[in-house]
């Protein structure tokens, strides 16, 4: 079936009015996979972080806590990694957060004179970036084809 100019322009809008919510939508599930993947990766090594110095593996071991899991004590800071989903409002611009409000978080992720850096934000980010690839893709293949169908 041939469409005229003016119903694929009319399809095209409906695409259009369909994109912020269609956009808040994946945006959600992409800042879910990042906050997921930055509590999964607190108390191990799989960024090959630095070791733990050895006073901190003393320290923790005094504490009752166990000896070597990078940024894992209480589950605390683990715990308060969260996300959320902002439309600005100028256009349709969507923006996806994860982070944290522990204020130990800065200094686990930016390292200090003392600390070196650990980073389970920004790594679990760029180690999940081709998954947010592939997930924005495939949805906005799935838009295109949805909001053209006859």
């Amino acid at each position: 079936m041939t469409h005229s100019l003016s119903q694929f322009a009319t399809d095209l809008m409906k695409i259009v009015v369909g994109t912020d919510l269609f956009q808040r939508e994946v945006m959600e599930k992409a800042c879910v996979i990042v906050e997921t993947e930055a509590k999964r990766v607190i108390g191990t090594y799989d960024y090959d972080w630095a070791p733990l110095a050895e006073s901190t593996r003393e320290q923790r071991v005094k504490l009752g806590f166990s000896e070597d899991e990078p940024l894992l004590r209480t589950g605390a800071l683990r715990d308060s990694i969260e996300h959320r989903v902002e439309t600005e409002h100028i256009g349709l611009e969507v923006v996806g957060l994860v982070g944290t409000d522990n204020e130990i978080a800065k200094y686990q992720e930016l390292g200090t004179r003392t600390i070196p850096p650990r980073s389970f934000l920004g790594e679990a980010a760029m180690h999940k970036e081709e998954e947010i690839h592939e997930l924005f893709g495939s949805a906005m293949h799935a838009q295109v084809l949805l909001g053209l169908k006859p």
